[in-house]
C-alpha cells in the first residue's frame, strides 16, 4: 500500500507539472531524462547519471540536478535524497573536487555499478559521497593527477601544491591521506586498479567487503588473481580505450 501511494503521489506530481509546462511554465522538474530520474517507491531518491570525462559541463549537470531535486522536494513537501550513478575515466581535477564537495554538502550516495569505472579524478567524487557502492567487476583506479600531457614532466612546485590541495580535500572528506600519498606515487600515464580490500583500507567501502573472497574484483575477469598487497597496474591508455567504448555516445549532456 505504501509503495502504491508513493507511486500515485509521484504520478500526480508529474501530471501537475506537465499541466504547468503547457501554460508556458519552465520544463518539468521531475520528468525522467537520460541524466536524472526520480524514484519515490519508498524514500524519494533523485539520481543523477554522470558519464564520460569530468569537466565544467559535468559540474553544471550536477548543479542543475540539485536545482531540480530541490524543486521536486518542495513540490512533494518531503525530503528527496541525492544519488549519483557514475561511470567515468576521470577528467579535470578541479571539476571533480567541486563535484565531490557538492556531494558531501548534500550527503549524496554514489554508485559505481557492475562493470562501470571510476578512474583518476573520478575517485574524488567517490570520496565526496557519504555512502558508496562499488559493483562487482567495477573498476576504481588511481594515479597522480596531471595538469598537462602525461608525458610532459611537471615542475616540482606544481606537484607539491597539487598534493597539498588533495591532502586537504581528503581531510575534509574524512578519509585517510594514505590514498593521496599512493595516488601521487603512481605516474600519470599508469593506473592502479584497487581491490575491495584496498577500498576498505582507505575508508571508501565497509571493512566487511574485503571478507568476500573472489567477489567484487576491481579488474576484468581476464586478469589473473592477485594476493597479498599486489595490485593491478595497467597503462592509462588501455583504461581509456575500455571506458571510451561505453561512454563515446554519452559525453555531452543535453541539459533540458
Amino acid at each position: 500500500m505504501h509503495r502504491f501511494l508513493a507511486a500515485t503521489l509521484t504520478a500526480a506530481l508529474l501530471q501537475a507539472i506537465g499541466s504547468h509546462a503547457a501554460t508556458g511554465s519552465p520544463a518539468s522538474i521531475a520528468t525522467p531524462s537520460r541524466w536524472w530520474t526520480l524514484d519515490c517507491r519508498e524514500a524519494c531518491v533523485f539520481t543523477v547519471r554522470i558519464r564520460g570525462a569530468l569537466d565544467a559541463s559535468r559540474l553544471q549537470l550536477v548543479r542543475r540536478a540539485l536545482e531540480r531535486r530541490d524543486r521536486v522536494a518542495r513540490s512533494l513537501g518531503r525530503e528527496v535524497a541525492l544519488r549519483a550513478d557514475v561511470d567515468s575515466q576521470g577528467g579535470s581535477v578541479f571539476a571533480a573536487l567541486e563535484i565531490g564537495r557538492l556531494f558531501r554538502r548534500e550527503r549524496a550516495s554514489l554508485l559505481v555499478a557492475e562493470n562501470a569505472s571510476c578512474i583518476s579524478a573520478c575517485v574524488f567524487l567517490l570520496l565526496g559521497a557519504v555512502e558508496r557502492e562499488v559493483g562487482d567487476g567495477a573498476r576504481v583506479g588511481i594515479h597522480r593527477p596531471s595538469l598537462g600531457p602525461p608525458d610532459r614532466p611537471q615542475p616540482a612546485g606544481v606537484v607539491d601544491a597539487m598534493a597539498g590541495s588533495l591532502v586537504l580535500y581528503a581531510e575534509q572528506m574524512h578519509v585517510p591521506r594514505a590514498i593521496v600519498d599512493e595516488m601521487m606515487a603512481i605516474p600519470s600515464d599508469r593506473v592502479e586498479l584497487l581491490r575491495p580490500s584496498d577500498l576498505a583500507a582507505y575508508g571508501i567501502l565497509p571493512v566487511d567487503r574485503q571478507a568476500e573472497p573472489g567477489s567484487g574484483e576491481i579488474a576484468s575477469s581476464s586478469r589473473p588473481a592477485v594476493s597479498g598487497k599486489q595490485k593491478y597496474m595497467t597503462s592509462g591508455a588501455s583504461i581509456q580505450n575500455t571506458v571510451s567504448q561505453r561512454t563515446a555516445t554519452q559525453c555531452d549532456p543535453v541539459l533540458r
